[in-house]
């Protein structure tokens, strides 16, 4: 129905062009004849045919030019709208011809349009679920990796104690018995030994730590005390005197759930971390904001940074970037454990600006 209106519209109007040129050329014909150059019937006649001519070619012309093309988009505008959502017509049911195409062109712009926005955001929410996917993946791993090494660190903290403890005993027991301006080597030895015995015991002590953590008593905890306590325990200790502390805690960040004691613990080591990886010189600055039901604690450092090949692994037991007996790789992974006990996250990465960078994301308790 749609294509031989559109026929019959353009043959109709090329006609009436034409038509109105012939007219237009029978008069001035007319004017010819009476001025005497030639018979009107003459001229009449090479009008009416050149004319015809006329109408003939130029509709041959826009049928194969005009019509047939918009017909091909109406033929496929109906095949789209056989697929198209009900509630948005690709054809629509007034105008014919190139006022039916131009509708149905816009139609189906719009409509694809709207179908690729919708891709778009499905895209969007494909990859935020792989993204969480990935997350909750490499969490179950690691824990299961912790759990592992937890059992191996309660087997071995066991077996170690006990002779650790005859060991620091007879040195100091030694070291009792030596005499008064004795032989100054043996002095040294027994200094030693009983210095190696107080390193392994605090070894043994922080594998007991990461196998049995201590029961934590979660509740709604004032985030800017343990903050402080963490500060005031830091700034004693040799590796923290020559770091400046920058803290930037808002006066109104609601609570968090957690363990105040543990989470100062969490602080304190990152915090003497941090003094270890600036050498005891350098700026560590402690922010948190809120973010919806999450508080962020960040903590970074003026430090050399982590290497980005270290970076999954920094969480892991016993890896550690520090110098041979320095560290026993196992204060980060116990700050972890705790984290993940009160129900939050704990990140590492290496800013662009330098340094290295802790967030800590604990639930907001109100």
């Amino acid at each position: 129905m749609a294509t031989r209106g559109t026929r019959t519209l353009l043959v109709v109007s090329v006609a009436s062009a034409v038509a109105a040129g012939a007219v237009l050329f029978a008069a001035a014909a007319m004017a010819l004849a009476v001025s005497g150059h030639a018979s009107p019937p003459e001229l009449a006649a090479v009008g009416a045919l050149l004319a015809a001519f006329v109408v003939w070619g130029a509709s041959s012309m826009l049928v194969r030019r005009v019509a047939r093309p918009v017909e091909r988009i109406l033929s496929a505008a109906r095949e789209l709208e056989e697929s198209a959502p009900r509630d948005l017509p690709v054809v629509g049911d007034s105008g014919i011809g190139l006022d039916q195409a131009a509708l149905a062109f816009e139609r189906t712009a719009a409509a694809l349009s709207e179908e690729r926005a919708r891709l778009a955001a499905k895209v969007t929410e494909l990859t935020a679920a792989n993204a969480a996917l990935a997350e909750a993946r490499a969490s179950l791993v690691r824990s299961e990796k912790l759990a592992t090494v937890g059992r191996l660190a309660a087997g071995v903290a066991h077996e170690v104690g006990n002779p650790l403890g005859a060991v620091s005993g007879y040195a100091e027991l030694a070291r009792a018995r030596l005499p008064a301006g004795g032989d100054p080597h043996v002095a040294d030895a027994l200094d030693r030994i009983a210095a190696a015995a107080v390193r392994i015991d605090r070894i043994v002590r922080d594998l007991l730590d990461f196998a049995r953590p201590a029961a934590l008593e979660v509740r709604p905890v004032a985030l800017a005390s343990a903050v402080d306590a963490a500060l005031r325990l830091a700034a004693i200790q040799a590796r923290f005197k020559g770091v400046e502390a920058e803290v930037d805690l808002p006066a109104d960040l609601p609570p968090v759930l957690g363990d105040e004691r543990q989470l100062s613990q969490v602080v304190l080591n990152l915090l003497l971390n941090a003094g270890d990886a600036m050498r005891g010189e350098g700026r560590v600055a402690v922010a948190a904001r809120r973010n919806g039901d999450h508080v962020t604690l960040t903590l970074s450092d003026t430090g050399p940074g982590i290497p980005a090949e270290d970076l999954p692994r920094i969480f892991d037991p016993f890896f550690t970037t520090k110098d041979p007996g320095e560290g026993s790789g196992l204060g980060l992974a116990i700050c972890h454990t705790i984290v993940e006990s009160m129900g939050g996250t704990i990140d590492a990465s290496s800013p662009p600006e330098g340094g290295a960078a802790f967030v800590v994301r604990l639930r907001v308790a109100c």
